[in-house]
C-alpha cells in the first residue's frame, strides 16, 4: 500500500494501525515532498516499510516497489493464510 504522508482524512499512522487489523497486512510505503530522515526513521520505526521522495523517481519507485513485493511475498505468516485460503496468491 503507498499513501501520502499527509492524508486528508487522517494520517499514515492510522492508516497502517488499520492494515494491521489484516490477515496478511500489505506492507505500508509512504510519500513525502519533503522526505527526510526524521520521516523515515518515524515510518520504519513503527512498521512502516520504506519512504519515496515526491516526485517519484522511476528507478527508485520501481526498486521500492519490488523490494516490498518480494518482502511480502515471503512472508511465513502470509504462506500459511494462503494455506488455509485466507488470502488469495498475487500473481
Amino acid at each position: 500500500m503507498i499513501a501520502k504522508s499527509d492524508l486528508p482524512d487522517g494520517s499514515w499512522q492510522e492508516m497502517l494501525g488499520h492494515l494491521r487489523c489484516l490477515v496478511c497486512p500489505p506492507l505500508l510505503i509512504v510519500t513525502s515532498r519533503t522526505a527526510d530522515e526524521q520521516l523515515w526513521a518515524e515510518v520504519l520505526n513503527i512498521g512502516g516499510y520504506d519512504v519515496l521522495a515526491q516526485p517519484f523517481e522511476r528507478d527508485e519507485m520501481v526498486r521500492v516497489v519490488a523490494s516490498a513485493r518480494r518482502h511480502f511475498d515471503y512472508q511465513p505468516e502470509r504462506a500459511r493464510a494462503q494455506e488455509a485460503g485466507l488470502v488469495a496468491s498475487v500473481a
